[in-house]
């Protein structure tokens, strides 16, 4: 940047010398030297220009790639509470649109504050010693051309953190219209859709349209102070030369080094609006960066779960709530033994169980692993020892065998093909050409909501870890593969310490005790039978679901039994 800066202000001095020694001097060796150093010239600038380019583009290109990497652990790493704040259509954004926008724009304004802030220099220093005079004439338009910069940082700045404020919001309404779109197919809602996107897509449209009108009168502006400027040296400059003040070589010299201080000038005042763009962006940036990652203090290691687990009048109240999702619940569970959750929705099922592997922590209370309490316990090795299979299913874009594995992914062949036969899957994976290879799609776009429900159930059969949460974990299963899934998790639960949250009562017949849970409280707890004597919330649950008492007391005597 300094060879390409520096030969800008060498061609204004050749330009000069080579007139006044070739129009006036007549100096033949000047018909020859002059193409040939003016082409030398032209060469070192360009190359040095292209190689400035690269180079800060390699340096560039390095940070960015470093920066969506710490972008991307440090989403990884937010607690649930920032998951909520964020939606994904913005935390997209940081990728696609800030990110890019803050590096592509430095990497160019680099280049422009560097290399043309040292041709200005090179420039006035050749235009000072040709003629102080005209030189502090020239310089009259500074001020005009830094208050013009001011003036348009203060409203480009408004309107860019507008601008990406509503590309998030855009990239937000897609993909919740992308995943929504059967609901929207069915319901006959494209009009509605359409409207909605336009709003922000015109909000969108209408934001870049004042950007490039604020931006884009930087440059004329600039222009039309620096032509007045030139118009001014050159009136000057005329009435020197009039007086004998000025030659003819020194005259296309001072005009040469002016015409060229033109271009780096403009290009400065523009990129006021990519540093304008690039403080914003980082702004954003930055600030996730700074989030606060989940928090992990525990220093114990767990390495395995003997005892069982207690609650100690553990309450949750997540943020801006008005009042705990979970209130005062004390329970104590014996390692091996199987917890069923049962309750109306918002009854604070899920709650207690994601509190297990510290996805949110209580507000008070205790839960004690063997003993130890779990905020002591390092993150790592807690979660180790809990496998969850969930309503809803993760699935990556992958191959069956990467979803199964994820996680393990140094387990034997022999250990996989147990997990498929005892999770149903084996026929399904025989059925498929690629068998185990067989991509899935996004998401498991290519799988049905059971095949689905039958790796998540594989996953955690492999992982084979000592607490196990099932939150209905057969509920997307047709009848044969339910009754296979049943008898698998049966395997799987004894001797481990396992927790059911359940919807539909006909999915706990192997829980030791059911707790009965109402507005984040326990209710009621006991075993299906001595529950249904009780003829409290849990029965009237059951008669709600047209459950048969009788037939399930007897299947939840032998689940219980067969548990034990």
């Amino acid at each position: 940047m300094v060879l390409s800066a520096s030969t800008s202000s060498l061609i204004a001095v050749l330009f000069g010398n080579l007139t006044q020694l070739g129009f006036y001097d007549q100096q033949p060796w000047v018909v020859i030297a002059a193409p040939i150093g003016l082409i030398l010239v032209a060469v070192i600038n360009g190359g040095s220009m292209f190689m400035s380019n690269y180079l800060l583009s390699k340096v560039s290109q390095s940070v960015l790639f470093q920066l969506r990497e710490e972008l991307f652990d440090k989403i990884l790493s937010w607690p649930e509470a920032a998951y909520q704040r964020n939606a994904t259509g913005l935390v997209a954004s940081k990728f696609v649109n800030e990110a890019n926008v803050a590096l592509s724009s430095a990497t160019r304004s680099v280049i422009v504050l560097v290399r043309d802030f040292l041709q200005i220099i090179g420039l006035i220093g050749v235009l000072v010693w040709h003629d102080i005079i005209l030189t502090l004439v020239a310089l009259i338009i500074a001020p005009v051309i830094i208050w013009l910069i001011r003036f348009i940082s203060s409203k480009l700045r408004a309107i860019l953190a507008g601008a990406q404020q509503n590309i998030a919001t855009l990239l937000v309404r897609v993909k919740e219209s992308y995943d929504a779109r059967q609901v929207i197919k069915i319901s006959n809602t494209f009009d509605l859709e359409s409207r909605r996107f336009a709003a922000i897509n015109n909000e969108v449209r209408k934001l870049a349209l004042n950007m490039t009108k604020v931006s884009s009168a930087a440059t004329p502006s600039a222009q039309f102070v620096g032509v007045c400027g030139v118009a001014i040296v050159l009136a000057v400059a005329m009435i020197e030369s009039q007086r004998g003040m000025l030659t003819l070589g020194e005259f296309i010299t001072f005009l040469t080094a002016m015409m060229l201080l033109l271009p780096p000038l403009r290009r400065m005042t523009e990129i006021n609006a990519a540093f304008v763009g690039i403080s914003v962006a980082a702004e954003s940036i930055f600030a996730t960066l700074d989030e606060p990652s989940e928090p992990d203090n525990g220093t114990v290691e767990l390495i395995d779960v003997h005892q069982g687990i207690t609650f100690e009048k553990v309450c949750l109240r997540y943020p801006g709530a008005e009042r705990d999702a979970v209130h005062n619940f004390s329970l104590t569970v014996s390692a091996g033994e199987t917890i069923a959750l049962v309750g109306l929705s918002g009854s604070g099922k899920s709650s207690i169980v994601n509190m297990l592997p510290r996805f949110w922590n209580p507000t008070s209370g205790r839960i004690l692993i063997d003993g130890i309490d779990a905020q002591t316990l390092t993150l790592k090795s807690l979660r180790r020892q809990i496998a969850i299979v969930s309503q809803d299913v993760t699935i990556f874009d992958g191959t069956i065998r990467d979803n199964i594995v994820y996680g393990c992914p140094d387990v034997e062949d022999e250990k996989i093909h147990q997990v498929l036969e005892d999770s149903a899957l084996t026929g399904f994976i025989h059925s498929l050409p690629k068998g185990l290879d067989t991509l899935v799609g996004e998401a498991g776009g290519r799988l049905s909501g059971g095949q689905k429900q039958r790796i998540s159930i594989a996953r955690a059969l492999l992982k084979d870890a000592p607490i196990l949460i099932l939150d209905e974990a057969t509920s997307a299963l047709d009848a044969e593969s339910e009754h296979h899934i049943k008898l698998a998790l049966a395997r799987l639960m004894r001797g481990r310490t396992t927790f059911i949250v359940a919807h539909r009562l006909s999915t706990i017949e192997y829980a030791t005790r059911i707790v009965v849970m109402q507005d984040g409280m326990i209710a009621e707890v006991g075993t299906h039978a001595e529950l249904i004597r009780k003829n409290g919330v849990y029965a009237h649950l059951c008669k709600m679901q047209g459950l048969d008492q009788n037939e399930s007391t007897a299947q939840a005597g032998l689940g219980n039994s067969h548990a034990v």
